[in-house]
């Protein structure tokens, strides 16, 4: 079922398999191979597809995309997170970063890792 979803994804598009290929850094002949279930994505291709797709790697995995309630509790800790740095960050010495700076800085990092 991946494969399917790989496929109406770049059709949608109106993208070829070498025009997804070329965007994901990767052969022509691996997407053809998704699209038709003879190989697996591995865990970064599967997150690179969901970025140039536009849709959540659930919906991929799935076909379901996340629920609010995920995406509810995904926010909520990090809210949590941005609060308990600011805390710590608040008793430098120089002005502590702002929420926007520490989120930045969260989102650089989770995308590095």
């Amino acid at each position: 079922m991946l494969g399917a979803r790989i496929a109406a994804l770049r059709r949608q598009k109106g993208w070829s398999q070498t025009e997804l290929a070329l965007k994901l850094k990767i052969s022509a002949s691996a997407v053809g191979m998704y699209e038709q279930g003879r190989r697996e994505p591995s865990a970064d291709t599967i997150v690179a597809l969901a970025r140039v797709f536009g849709v959540s790697t659930d919906y991929l995995l799935t076909g379901h995309a996340a629920s609010a309630h995920d995406l509810e509790a995904a926010n909520q800790a990090l809210q949590s997170s941005l609060s308990s740095a600011q805390a710590i960050l608040s008793n430098r010495p120089d002005p502590p970063f702002s929420k926007e700076e520490l989120a930045t800085l969260f989102a650089a990092l989770l995308l590095d890792s």
